[in-house]
C-alpha cells in the first residue's frame, strides 16, 4: 500500500511538468502567424484600419483610435482620420478605385493601394503587425502618414 502511494505521488509530482513542456513559438513562427491572419483579412476585402497616430512634415500626433477608423468592405471605403489641425478631420468615404493588393511572402509585408476621390493611399502591413497609412492629397500635395494596425 505504502508503493502504491508513493507511485501515486510520483505521479501527481511528474504530470505538471509535462503537461507544460510544449516548446513556445519560435520568432519566425510568430512572423507567420500574424502574416498569415493579416493576409487573411486583406484578401477577404473587409478590415479595418485603426489608426493610433498620425504623422505630417515636421510634427505629429497621437490620435484617438474610434476616432480613426476606415472600413474597407468590399469596394467601398468609410471612416474619419483625424489631421494635424484639430478641428479638420478627412472623411473617407465612398468607391475605390485602382485598388491592388501585394503579398510579399518572403518578408511578410502586405501592401493596399487604392484611390479615393482626391486621395491616393497606400496601407503597408509590416510583418511585426504595425500598419502604417500613407495618404496623399493630389490637390495640395499634402501628405499624411498614420501608424496603427488592421483588423
Amino acid at each position: 500500500m505504502k508503493k502504491l502511494f508513493i507511485l501515486c505521488l510520483l505521479f501527481a509530482l511528474a504530470m505538471p511538468s509535462t503537461g507544460f513542456s510544449q516548446n513556445p513559438l519560435t520568432k519566425e513562427e510568430k512572423v507567420q502567424a500574424m502574416y498569415d491572419l493579416n493576409k487573411k483579412l486583406v484578401k477577404s476585402q473587409n478590415f479595418s484600419f485603426i489608426a493610433t497616430w498620425v504623422f505630417g512634415e515636421d510634427s505629429r500626433s497621437e490620435v484617438a483610435e474610434n476616432e480613426n477608423t476606415i472600413t474597407i468592405n468590399g469596394s467601398n471605403i468609410y471612416g474619419p482620420l483625424s489631421t494635424l489641425e484639430t478641428d479638420k478631420p478627412i472623411i473617407l468615404k465612398g468607391g475605390l478605385e485602382n485598388y491592388t493588393v501585394n503579398f510579399n511572402d518572403e518578408t511578410h509585408v502586405i501592401t493596399v493601394n487604392f484611390k479615393i476621390g482626391a486621395y491616393t493611399a497606400r496601407i503597408e502591413v509590416k510583418s511585426t503587425g504595425n500598419a502604417f497609412l500613407e495618404l496623399n492629397n493630389m490637390n495640395s500635395g499634402k501628405q499624411l502618414t498614420y501608424k496603427g494596425g488592421i483588423k
